[in-house]
């Protein structure tokens, strides 16, 4: 089995799963440190203004449709992908996963009938459109889950004047933190925060006020009135 996951036909699978491994240690590790890979990616791509919606029938066939009003075919191709509505890091562990698996197990399987390992590149086209395929079905699904979790980059500028909670990690000028904090419509986002003024540490746990947007942070100051509390939804884990 070792010989078959590290030879030329099979490595750039078994080198996907590495990655994959790679990617969720160091989400795992950020989160100890206060950091979200995940947020960190989202922050720094580009907003698409997209809309996309999954059907599956009882067969377990998707249909992915996609709004496709005002969209070129890369954005219609993200928005089939579920990328807007799924962390990019999550979606990317996944694509990486399925990649690697169904790759190793097309390897196997033909060494298993035929006594040898196919081609990569014969390996490589069905691998590639089931594992966007399997991409898309799960993201979609995990979307329709969340719906609310997700940070919405187009009201960020109305997130000013909030009242947040930090949840993951204590802010200071040089270590940002997770923040959550609850719009005006009741949709919960996940934000990047910093103090407003350098030697300043804000704790995890605290109540800050959203002051200024600084590219893809937010800078806050304490909570400065008990009147001014976060929305219901803010507090709810």
């Amino acid at each position: 089995m070792a010989q078959l996951l590290f030879s030329s036909e099979t490595y750039l699978f078994t080198l996907a799963i590495f990655v994959m491994l790679a990617l969720a240690l160091l989400e795992v590790v950020g989160m100890v440190f206060g950091l979200s890979l995940s947020g960190l990616v989202d922050d720094v791509l580009p907003d698409l203004d997209i809309d996309a919606d999954i059907d599956i029938d009882a067969d377990i066939d998707a249909d992915v449709s996609v709004d496709a009003v005002g969209l070129g075919p890369v954005e219609g191709f993200l928005a089939w992908l579920a990328v807007g509505k799924v962390p990019f890091i999550v979606l990317l562990i996944i694509l990486l996963t399925s990649f690697g698996i169904i790759g190793v197990v097309i390897q196997y399987t033909a060494a298993s009938v035929i006594g040898s390992s196919i081609p990569f590149w014969m390996a490589l086209i069905p691998t590639v459109i089931a594992s966007f395929w399997f991409t898309a079905t799960t993201g979609h699904a995990i979307g329709r889950v969340m719906p609310k979790e997700e940070t919405d980059a187009r009201s960020r500028n109305n997130l000013v004047g909030e009242v947040a909670v930090l949840t993951l990690g204590n802010a200071t000028m040089a270590l940002q933190a997770e923040a959550r904090v609850t719009d005006t419509f009741g949709t919960r986002h996940y934000v990047q925060v910093i103090p407003d003024q350098p030697d300043i540490t804000l704790k995890q746990g605290d109540e800050v006020l959203l002051v200024g947007l600084k590219g893809s942070l937010f800078t806050a100051i304490a909570n400065p009135h008990k009147n001014l509390s976060p929305r219901p939804d803010t507090l709810a884990d």
